[in-house]
């Protein structure tokens, strides 16, 4: 139906458009009056001290290298023009990462149907819009979900050598909670009989960017507070349900708190560990059981929700610790369903544009 580029062209301009326009939606005002948090704090920071000064400067305790980088042109523009260009960045950004995902499915042999929805899942799902509603501060989060599917569908020789390597470093000097890929790469370089070559090789860069993450978390003033404790655990468990029930938004709203509230569940902890053990069982038996895409899906499940649960247990929960694992969750989901979408082209493209509305 479509050539190879022009798919990841169409999903990534999709994607800026949606993010966009989910924050006119929201509040028309902030595309052009608004910046949130550090989308203009890194911006300010470029303008004092320069771009390299500010990359290597901690925030929260770790550094954040795409949000800084993504900062970058918009210090180029009059502040007046902050809200809208920082907008408009983070919307190219988001759209690239859409595409990106889109492109790398197809790499792995999904159909186009199902690279498309999978590409428009981060960008769409309804809990974005709680917490990280086209924001360059929150980019990572779709890097993180780009740099799990890379690691759980080991696309060696799929891909140029040095790009799988290159993002992990990207992603591991971004955000701390990246460590949890290097299970898989672990996993994958004991018992993989071919590729261990660059599977060791993901792992050094990997590896690169995380012992500079720690030695900046070790050493920065304003380090963020870590108290692991039983506690921390259970509150984020006892959130996945209504995580989950944020699917249907109409039940759904904030709390006092900050934190998401449910019509249809309220937080429980046994049942957020009943469905993280049928996760974890899942995943196992696609392991066991599946071919070699449904394998990958598990891996994308579990990595995913490592991912939430990590900063989690430095001892608070948030909203924003549910977007990476409801966004692998539900593509995992559909690539797994992939043999049947294949087949159903037509209707797939048709469902996600009614769903699209929807959300």
């Amino acid at each position: 139906m479509f050539s190879f580029v022009p798919l990841f062209v169409l999903v990534a301009l999709a994607g800026a458009v949606i993010s966009l326009s989910r924050i006119l939606v929201t509040n028309s005002a902030a595309l052009s009056e608004l910046v949130w948090a550090e989308d203009g704090l890194f911006p300010l920071c470029i303008n004092s001290y320069g771009y390299f000064s500010c990359l290597v400067d901690p925030f929260a305790g770790y550094l954040l290298f795409l949000s800084r980088t993504l900062a970058w042109p918009v210090s180029l523009f009059p502040l007046s023009e902050w809200p809208l260009v920082t907008n408009l960045v983070a919307a190219i950004a988001i759209g690239l990462g859409s595409g990106f995902i889109a492109w790398l499915l197809v790499r792995a042999n999904v159909s186009r149907g199902a690279a498309v929805i999978a590409g428009l899942i981060p960008v769409s799902i309804p809990i974005v819009g709680f917490e990280a509603i086209n924001s360059s501060g929150s980019a990572y989060m779709i890097m993180l979900v780009i740099a799990a599917i890379l690691v759980s569908f080991r696309f060696s020789p799929l891909l140029p050598v040095w790009l799988t390597p290159i993002f992990l470093l990207m992603t591991s000097l971004t955000i701390p909670s990246s460590a949890v890929l290097a299970i898989p790469l672990v996993f994958f370089l004991l018992t993989a009989k071919v590729n261990r070559r660059r599977n060791l090789v993901n792992l050094f860069f990997l590896g690169i960017g995380l012992l500079v993450q720690f030695l900046v978390v070790i050493t920065a003033e304003n380090s963020r507070p870590i108290a692991i404790t039983f506690d921390s655990l259970t509150q984020w468990v006892s959130q996945i349900p209504v995580a989950i029930a944020t699917l249907a938004p109409a039940l759904t709203r904030l709390s006092g708190s900050g934190l998401i509230e449910s019509d249809l569940v309220s937080p429980n902890s046994l049942w957020g560990a009943g469905i993280l053990l049928a996760l974890v069982l899942a995943v196992v038996f696609l392991n066991l059981k599946g071919n070699s895409k449904q394998a990958a899906a598990g891996w994308l499940i579990f990595v995913g929700f490592l991912m939430g649960l990590i900063p989690a247990l430095a001892g608070y929960s948030n909203n924003r610790y549910f977007v990476v694992p409801l966004a692998v969750l539900l593509i995992g989901t559909v690539v797994i369903a992939d043999s049947l979408i294949h087949k159903r082209n037509a209707i797939v493209f048709t469902l996600v544009g009614i769903l699209l509305a929807v959300l």
